[in-house]
């Protein structure tokens, strides 16, 4: 111990300085790291299954999807999920893994997969079979949203916010708003969209 104390005496103050920053700089770029693999992994795997599409089958859910994710990628709105799983509807709880969720909660496993999967499935599938226009939680349209979740939440028509902004409906309504826009490369960017969309939003009269 007396040996490690002499040899960290010995470091200058600009050696120290530096190697404090770098710890400081792998304790940041670790979780980005992560959360950029994640990000590659939630993309992928929606080209891969053409989400875009739309009509998603509830078989594709997978405990590595967030309920934002879900929410999404089947065009239901976030807070029917967080109803039908029966948890707080916040910007962390709708960004945890179902089965990290599933653990929180103590539901074990069905089938071998998490208990919270068959609520999601089955939440999907009741909403399918009766919409429920449940608002916004965020209260404002983000970038990760698409025109159909959008308008599945809000119950405003899809061909509404496309009228409204000039896009053509054809395979955009499944698209996120910052996808859509860099790929139809929409005048001011993801930004000017997502401001559309809004305002197509408020001129309805519908409250977010």
């Amino acid at each position: 111990m007396k040996r490690i104390i002499q040899k960290i005496k010995t470091i200058s103050k600009i050696q120290l300085l530096a190697l404090v920053l770098i710890i400081i700089g792998a304790a940041i770029m670790i979780p980005k790291a992560t959360g950029m693999l994640d990000f590659y992994k939630e993309v992928r795997y929606a080209a891969e299954h053409d989400f875009a599409a739309g009509n998603l089958s509830p078989d594709l859910l997978r405990p590595w999807m967030s309920i934002r994710y879900v929410a999404v990628a089947y065009a239901v709105p976030e807070k029917y999920l967080f109803d039908a799983v029966g948890v707080n509807p916040k910007k962390e709880t709708s960004l945890i893994a179902l089965n990290r969720l599933n653990r929180q909660k103590g539901l074990g496993q069905a089938g071998g997969a998490p208990v919270v999967m068959t609520t999601v499935r089955d939440a999907i599938l009741s909403y399918r079979a009766n919409p429920v226009a449940t608002g916004l939680i965020e209260q404002k349209v983000e970038g990760w949203m698409t025109v159909q979740y959008i308008a599945n939440s809000t119950g405003i028509p899809a061909e509404a916010f496309f009228t409204g902004t000039g896009i053509a409906p054809d395979g955009n309504a499944n698209k996120p708003l910052d996808f859509l826009s860099d790929e139809i490369k929409y005048s001011g960017g993801p930004s000017a969209l997502v401001t559309a969309i809004q305002k197509v939003l408020d001129t309805q009269g519908k409250k977010p």
